[in-house]
């Protein structure tokens, strides 16, 4: 846009040939109450960010004010706040009541796609900002058509740091992994695994069930994750993934190392908490302390030491005396003084 005839032609816009950007101009702009000329503003400052998005910095303030304001291009205005937060999370932190207020109030719309682009750029710095949060930001994701990797990626971010803050979007998190856990079943259950690893309980453990259903998927990265989810709840919550026994046995057996190694510790968790037997597991088992990988060797020893699997005692002895690794030898060694 050009402008409204009425002082927008002072804004110097940059283009394709540098021209510079006016920030005492564009702020001005910004305070008149006139949406044409705000909208103009707006679009200089979108102009802007490709190339020179820290020169627009100092817009941030005006532009929250604007998003509380009725007008038509919010859309813009999202845009700008979102590309922002992506330069420097820091700066937009201050907004996030009014971001997180405007998409609460306005889910449905395309501007709250790129307000959740901008709560995820800021929980990947200030997670502690955003953490109060997950409750409306939950609520707002379940109200919108689909489920917005943006969205979902906000709670996987926070939960790096504040695992507990993001219980309130466990039903969230679950319903987006069965409507689509090619595309969301990674950062879903990255995040499920933070909680359940947490000192907090778990509101729900529906989505147990769907992990399982995802342990023999031929995507390597949703297995594994699938596998390392079960192996968290297993920590504290064994009982709950004891009837997937079958499938983890299967897995030990996948020519995947990591699934090997993923499935072994998810065993010997459920092992430890419940004293439950996999008979369909000893000969896996058995079979990955000379698996030619480390951890793999490793995790087994761990696992049958809490599977009580005494036939494996010459094979841990071999290992706590000449394996090359010195984690599988501590290991081993370990495995043996339990078993005895």
């Amino acid at each position: 846009m050009d402008g409204d005839g009425n002082g927008d032609q002072a804004i110097k816009r940059r283009r394709g040939n540098g021209a510079a950007f006016d920030l005492p101009s564009v702020l001005a702009q910004l305070d008149r109450q006139e949406p044409t000329a705000q909208r103009a503003a707006v679009e200089t400052i979108r102009d802007t960010l490709d190339d020179h998005p820290g020169a627009c910095l100092p817009t941030v303030p005006k532009l929250r004010a604007l998003l509380e304001q009725e007008v038509e291009f919010h859309g813009s205005i999202a845009y700008c706040l979102a590309e922002l937060a992506m330069e420097s999370p820091e700066d937009v932190a201050p907004s996030i009541d009014e971001i997180v207020s405007f998409a609460d109030d306005r889910a449905p719309q395309p501007a709250t796609a790129e307000l959740l682009r901008c709560l995820a750029a800021i929980a990947a710095e200030r997670p502690d900002t955003v953490a109060e949060h997950t409750a409306t930001i939950a609520g707002v994701i379940d109200r919108r058509s689909d489920y917005d990797r943006w969205g979902l990626r906000i709670f996987q971010r926070v939960s790096r740091e504040r695992p507990a803050a993001i219980e309130p979007a466990v039903p969230v998190l679950t319903d987006a992994l069965a409507a689509n856990p090619g595309t969301n079943g990674v950062s879903v259950l990255s995040t499920l695994g933070r909680l359940a690893r947490a000192e907090t309980s778990l509101p729900s453990l529906e989505f147990v069930d769907r992990a399982v259903d995802l342990v023999e998927h031929d995507d390597a990265s949703l297995r594994n994750n699938a596998l390392g989810c079960l192996a968290d709840v297993a920590r504290h919550a064994p009982s709950a993934v004891e009837p997937a026994r079958p499938e983890l046995a299967a897995a030990l057996e996948h020519a995947d190392p990591d699934t090997r190694a993923n499935a072994a510790v998810a065993i010997a968790r459920v092992a430890a908490g419940t004293g439950a037997e996999f008979d369909a597991a000893d000969g896996p088992l058995l079979a990955l302390l000379t698996d030619d990988h480390d951890r793999v060797r490793a995790n087994a020893c761990v696992a049958v030491a809490h599977g009580e699997l005494e036939a494996a005692t010459d094979r841990l002895a071999a290992l706590a005396n000449r394996d090359p690794d010195p984690d599988v030898r501590e290991r081993a060694e370990w495995a043996l003084e339990r078993l005895s």
